[in-house]
């Protein structure tokens, strides 16, 4: 069998940008700042932050764990967006993402 091998950028700046977002039911849009290119989402809430499309589904799909779930993306273009959701109603949980730029 054959070795598989991901490419991954090494070689990224310090944190360009840090973003504080109270995530709740209702869809909150991220889109990366412009000139940075790789970013880092994590998940200091109590409860598990769903992300992609619009018109997520909240109880199933992609998340971040509760306390301490990190997901890193790199590779990104100007105009990536994503959307992140809580799936409970009435709850609220704390999303911090730091984005960076390339050398």
């Amino acid at each position: 069998m054959g070795t598989i091998r991901r490419l991954t950028d090494i070689q990224l700046a310090s944190v360009g940008t840090t973003k504080v977002y109270s995530i709740n039911s209702n869809e909150t849009l991220f889109q990366i700042s412009s000139g940075n290119r790789a970013f880092e989402a994590g998940n200091l809430g109590n409860y598990n932050i769903f992300y992609g499309q619009s018109n997520l589904l909240a109880t199933s799909g992609l998340f971040l764990s509760a306390s301490g779930g990190i997901k890193f993306w790199d590779t990104v273009t100007d105009n990536f967006k994503m959307y992140f959701v809580v799936g409970s109603v009435g709850v609220v949980s704390q999303l911090i993402i730091q984005e960076y730029a390339g050398n």
